[in-house]
């Protein structure tokens, strides 16, 4: 997701999306690097945005470690290939914004104590948001509230902390306090943490598929040494 956002803030604005079987996903990147030259290193990219001709970056991720990759080719302003051959959407358009499972890159104001303008952020979809509002308040309501109140806090603490994700869980925490209030719940089992935390920024240091595989083979192997 870090990746997905950053490249669109650096000008990778449209965009193509889909999956590819694991096994495939070597010869895949290798028909995309000769095709659209998505492998193309700082130098390259520059002089070519220098002629006035898009750049394109491809990006991988295992989302639902099932064998299968999604990928996200993403290509910037200017004069590509893939912009015949691919059938791009904006990713600035609110009706066709990048998704990640139950999350949607967008752009939102930014407070003017941070500076103003806008900024890039993830947020639960409208559609996520309100399950996670309606399972809060039914959880208030549960004969086993008391019991099952911690593992519904952790769950919603695993949400990716980025600036508008942040605000969203603030707001489904403040639902449970009030609704856990209103319900005359006993106010010692409702153990908070402060705040979801950020997501932890990650140098982008050129992680490809094959060390994806090489990954793969040593969680493999690993397992195998444990039975």
């Amino acid at each position: 997701m870090q990746r997905l956002l950053d490249s669109v803030r650096h000008g990778y604005c449209h965009y193509t999306a889909a999956q590819v079987p694991a096994e495939k996903a070597l010869a895949f990147c290798q028909k995309f690097a000769e095709r659209y030259e998505v492998a193309l290193n700082r130098d390259q990219r520059a002089y070519r945005k220098r002629l006035g001709k898009g750049n394109a970056r491809l990006i991988l991720a295992d989302l639902a470690k099932n064998g299968t990759l999604h990928w996200f080719l993403l290509v910037s302003d200017g004069d590509h290939p893939a912009r015949q051959m691919e059938p791009l959407r904006d990713a600035l358009e609110s009706s066709t914004r990048i998704r990640v499972d139950d999350y949607e890159l967008l752009r939102l104001p930014r407070d003017r104590n941070h500076g103003g303008g806008v900024r890039l952020t993830w947020r639960m979809t409208n559609q996520r948001f309100d399950t996670w509002r309606a399972a809060v308040r039914q959880l208030a309501r549960s004969p086993r509230a008391e019991q099952e109140v911690q593992a519904v806090i952790q769950s919603l603490f695993k949400t990716p902390g980025f600036g508008a994700t942040r605000v969203q869980v603030g707001k489904l925490v403040a639902t449970l306090a009030r609704e856990w209030e209103r319900a005359g719940r006993d106010p010692t089992a409702l153990i908070l943490p402060a705040a979801l935390p950020y997501v932890r920024r990650v140098a982008d240091d050129d992680y490809t598929v094959i060390d994806w595989f090489k990954d793969q083979e040593e969680m493999k192997h690993g397992q195998s040494e444990a039975a």
